[in-house]
């Protein structure tokens, strides 16, 4: 297989901003281009990759989801090379005879890795420059058996995994969003009007025990769009499909910038958190006390630590 040159720096600092934007505009913008030219990067990486990294939608783009995992590869990328330029007249990073960074490979589900911990990793970046982060982002459950590579796995579960030790990072709140164009077209103004609404559902998050917390007299629905990839869900209603239950931690910066709104004040603690796990007997514990400690100054920091 012929090898591929790597793409421009600009190309990848365009595709990284529209990514993290959702938006062509808004990533011109901040890189000081044209809309235009920004597309025109899009469309030459899209090119040389053989496969579409954006849907079209009627408010802007969403980044697939093998655009997101690229994008945060690019986007550590990108840090690593700021970092070493920034440092240039300062000499080399390391003193002759000196140890090389550690690499330390961390799995983490796909939408916590870009809508959370994606925009952090800079700052973890610029406090330990000893340590190289390989944030792997997946579906799967990582086994921290020492023969698939990875260190350490940020899960969302109910904790205490056998053989394994873990660390309570932060606990979630769920709460129902929609898209602002929704909540004013069928105008929502209590909780029983989602009668009258399309939910959009989740294969792990049932409605009914935030319906219980709201007082209102509905079940779990059972028919309507079902999404078990959070980040399609997500985009659905972004998109004006209907109304979610949503994670706080995933939707914050959504709420921030008014792609969602979020319905009434009601929320319900998940049973499930955010744990950060690792093997007992790993040679990486001192790496991995750097990463719980900057995890844990994280999630205090964003209102959200346990």
């Amino acid at each position: 297989m012929a090898s591929r040159h790597l793409p421009p720096l600009q190309t990848l600092r365009a595709f990284e901003a529209a990514v993290r934007l959702r938006s062509f505009t808004r990533a011109a913008d901040e890189l000081a281009l044209t809309q235009g030219a920004v597309s025109q990067h899009i469309r030459r990486l899209e090119s040389t990759l053989g496969t579409p990294l954006f849907v079209r939608e009627h408010q802007g783009v969403a980044p697939t989801a093998h655009a997101q995992a690229l994008a945060l590869q690019a986007r550590q990328g990108l840090t690593v090379l700021e970092r070493a330029f920034s440092r240039a007249d300062t000499g080399p990073r390391n003193a002759p005879g000196a140890a090389p960074p550690q690499r330390l490979v961390l799995s983490v589900l796909p939408a916590f890795a870009q809508r959370w911990l994606a925009p952090r990793v800079p700052r973890f970046l610029a406090a330990h420059p000893g340590i190289e982060l390989d944030v792997r982002p997946s579906t799967a459950l990582a086994r921290l058996n020492g023969r698939d590579g990875i260190d350490l796995a940020l899960r969302y579960g109910p904790g205490a995994w056998p053989g394994l030790e873990s660390e309570r990072l932060m606990d979630e709140e769920v709460f129902p969003v929609a898209s602002p164009a929704y909540r004013r077209g069928r105008r929502l103004r209590a909780p029983r009007d989602l009668a009258r609404c399309t939910l959009l559902r989740h294969t792990w998050q049932p409605w009914e025990p935030w319906f219980q917390a709201a007082g209102v007299d509905m079940v779990e629905p059972v028919h309507g769009p079902q999404f078990d990839d959070t980040d399609a869900l997500l985009h659905a209603v972004m998109s004006g499909a209907g109304v979610a239950l949503a994670r706080r931690s995933l939707v914050a910066p959504d709420l921030a910038a008014g792609r969602l709104v979020r319905l009434w004040d009601i929320g319900i603690a998940d049973v499930h958190a955010y744990y950060l796990v690792w093997r007992p007997g790993s040679a990486k514990l001192q790496a991995i006390g750097a990463v719980r400690r900057w995890l844990r100054r994280e999630a205090a920091a964003a209102g959200t630590g346990a």
